[in-house]
């Protein structure tokens, strides 16, 4: 496998982002990419009393500090403002009366029969409570949690009063109808998951039908977010507490795919680049990108430093089968200190969940990062016909937050050539050819490779052809 190629748009090479001639390969998140299972986890929640009642604790802080943003910002909120907010715990509350406003309204959360009752059920079942399972439970305590959280920002001037009449309504029937979930929860051995998807299911149609009904106000859509689709945004952004934020860049090694090139290049519009790898120290096919590579400190603060970095390609596993996670062992992108909000309880009783993670045992660490790789290189078996390498980008910070910090250099060098589309026009080949002789001048090139897709009646496939005129001497 002495070379990948990746296909790109004319457009995404030369005007939009001019990535051939600032030679930059860009790194995307997987929501961008077109397999709705990207980064797919199969999480589920299995915990004693401890992880259960922070996890409603860590709940309502997230319904709390999302109204208060929401309140403040007015018309102008989006989801967006609230991406971060999953990594907060209470060591992140300012002291200002905003802590105790919290800790009254976890308090008088968790006095709630109904609540108590949860936490109870869920910390001594035997069985693993599954994704549809606990966006249920969330479902039907989210107007209570709401109901606490409006009263207790109501000193501060931020709540939606509004409202609470509305809020008390579901409240009193979500009530009975997460006692008789509970009952049949404790009362059956096997987890019915079956029945939660039905659940699930309806809840979203129910939800779908009151905003059909009630067409609310562009400047009512935020409380339509927090009343209605917050837990479900909850429940995602839980996943980023597993593992860090990643980015790919897809290759191939077969560019002679005519529905690759008719999907990833444009419509056959497009080109392919032909890139070089090399073995690194491990042996793994890679390609040197430049990145930061450390940091110093100076008297105007942190400085980074550059250098170009061996990554490695990753051939994708092409499964229905995604790896598991047991979410209160796998919390790990937040610092050590921030754990205590996760897994010590109000009297100090630490969780028996933090045990492998906290003593940072060698082999959880192996699972653990074996699991990361499963999930950021596994897609669904319907695009196996791919064949896809990719490379991997991903950070605990948020040092790849922006498209720009996202777009990695390499070498000219590594760059063997470009593949024209069957349907690649005229001018956008010449742009090209111009950028490519203009850099094979500077860097005294004469190798580099230039050919055409075309379709052969001989082969029935397309096939690729050197345009061998077309020297850079």
């Amino acid at each position: 496998m002495p070379y990948l190629y990746r296909f790109r748009s004319t457009q995404a090479l030369l005007d939009k982002y001019q990535e051939l001639d600032s030679q930059h390969i860009y790194f995307c998140p997987p929501e961008d990419l077109n397999d709705p299972m990207e980064g797919y986890k199969n999480v589920f929640w299995k915990g004693d009393s401890v992880v259960w009642t922070n996890l409603l604790r860590h709940y309502l802080l997230n319904v709390l500090k999302t109204t208060s943003i929401a309140a403040i910002t007015g018309q102008d909120f989006t989801p967006d403002d609230c991406i971060n907010l999953v990594h907060q715990t209470d060591h992140d509350l300012p002291q200002a009366p905003i802590r105790d406003i919290y800790h009254g309204a976890c308090a008088n959360l968790l006095r709630q029969p109904e609540i108590s009752r949860l936490i109870s059920t869920l910390s001594s079942s035997p069985n693993e409570i599954r994704r549809d399972e606990l966006a249920l439970y969330l479902r039907l305590i989210h107007p209570l949690v709401v109901r606490i959280v409006f009263n207790a920002l109501e000193e501060l001037g931020l709540a939606p009063t509004k409202e609470s009449s509305a809020l008390d309504k579901q409240i009193a029937c979500l009530k009975d109808r997460l006692n008789d979930l509970l009952s049949l929860r404790e009362s059956v051995t096997e987890a019915q998951d079956g029945l939660f998807s039905v659940h699930a299911n309806a809840i979203m149609q129910m939800s779908l039908i009151r905003r059909l009904n009630d067409t609310p106000a562009q400047e009512a859509r935020w409380r339509i977010f927090i009343i209605e689709s917050f837990p479900n945004y909850y429940l995602r952004s839980l996943e980023r507490l597993i593992h860090p934020d990643f980015h790919v860049a897809c290759f191939v090694e077969n560019p002679t795919h005519a529905s690759m090139w008719g999907t990833y290049g444009d419509g056959h519009k497009g080109v392919c680049l032909k890139f070089r790898t090399k073995h690194n120290t491990q042996g793994e096919h890679s390609i040197d990108l430049l990145r930061v590579n450390g940091f110093s400190a100076s008297k105007d603060g942190v400085v980074e430093s550059y250098d170009y970095v061996s990554h490695p390609f990753a051939r994708v596993n092409y499964s229905d089968d995604f790896p598991e996670i047991d979410f209160f062992e796998s919390i790990a992108t937040l610092p050590r200190f921030k754990l205590e909000s996760w897994f010590v309880g109000k009297a100090g009783e630490r969780s028996t969940n933090a045990a492998r993670m906290l003593r940072e045992d060698k082999e959880w660490r192996q699972e653990y990062w074996q699991t990361f790789h499963r999930s950021c290189t596994t897609k669904s078996i319907e695009w196996r016909h791919e064949a896809e390498y990719r490379l991997t980008l991903f950070s605990s910070l948020t040092r790849f937050d922006s498209r720009e910090s996202r777009k990695l250099k390499y070498r000219f060098s590594d760059l063997a050539g470009i593949v024209f589309g069957i349907k690649t026009g005229e001018e956008e080949k010449l742009e090209i050819i111009r950028i490519v002789k203009k850099k094979c001048q500077s860097e005294g090139r004469a190798d580099f490779e230039f050919l055409q897709a075309r379709y052969s009646d001989r082969m029935r496939k397309i096939e690729l052809v050197p345009l061998s005129l077309l020297s850079m001497k």
